[in-house]
């Protein structure tokens, strides 16, 4: 494998993410672009939920949203509901809800707002309260949408995202010295971040690299930043990405 990937996803998942690579032959340098931690909600979940009534909705944006959460109930000996709907962005927060003792887990077609909205447009929402897991900032669609629709929509902010502090320069430098050739994005966020901090210099380095996105909006941004070699995952998990990774080295090397 001629991959030299920069990882940008939070560390956890980035380094698991490294070995991957590097078992496959790969070079990968997990280089976090944002960090998670608890929300200003934490500690309000258990009293959020118990405001839901029978096949009222709960939504996940992320897998940090369900884990954030509940490490909440565990910590006050709650569970989750069993009563409600649950909705997650994709497999791979459904399989970390799964793993936390929630079964019936609806899932999208497609992995972002636009999905989930498309999976609830046929279902009667008037008379239903939606309670969203998710951390500070993103996007409003989601909301917005259903509460044209929905009885109620409330936010829950389990987890909060802070880029570290980095001196892009030298940071940038490291990453030309080792010879990257590929960009792991997992979000529109992390995209931002990091093109906004990157000197003008490094700008110019890595615009030709290739960009593996987990979706056609994050792509959308990469090219409107001016980056046009970008693969579309199938999702933002481990397994998407390195997958898309391997399909890129064998069709088209990278040099």
């Amino acid at each position: 494998m001629n991959i030299r990937a920069l990882i940008t996803r939070p560390r956890a998942k980035g380094e698991l993410l490294a070995r991957q690579i590097e078992a496959a032959g790969g070079f990968a340098l997990c280089c976090p672009l944002v960090e998670t931690s608890t929300g200003k909600e934490y500690h309000q979940v258990v009293d959020k939920l118990a405001k839901l009534h029978r096949n009222d909705y709960i939504i996940a944006i992320s897998d940090n949203a369900v884990n954030y959460a509940n490490q909440s109930l565990v910590a006050q000996q709650q569970h989750w509901p069993s009563q409600c709907n649950y909705i997650a962005v994709g497999p791979t927060t459904a399989a970390c809800w799964q793993q936390h003792g929630v079964k019936q887990i609806a899932t999208p077609e497609q992995h972002d707002s636009e999905g989930m909205l498309t999976l609830l447009a046929s279902t009667p929402l008037e008379q239903k309260n939606i309670l969203i897991l998710r951390g500070n900032g993103g996007r409003e669609t989601l909301a917005d949408e259903l509460a044209k629709r929905a009885k109620n929509v409330t936010y829950c902010e389990v987890y909060q995202r802070a880029a570290p502090s980095y001196q892009y320069e030298e940071l940038s430098n490291k990453w030309q010295q080792l010879g990257i050739n590929s960009v792991i994005i997992t979000s529109a966020e992390i995209l931002t971040s990091l093109m906004r901090s990157l000197p003008s210099q490094a700008l110019i380095w890595i615009r030709p690299l290739h960009f593996i996105v987990p979706s056609q909006r994050i792509a959308a941004i990469a090219q409107s930043w001016k980056i046009h070699n970008v693969t579309i995952a199938d999702g933002a998990s481990n397994n998407s990405l390195f997958n898309a990774l391997r399909q890129l080295d064998m069709q088209i090397g990278i040099s």
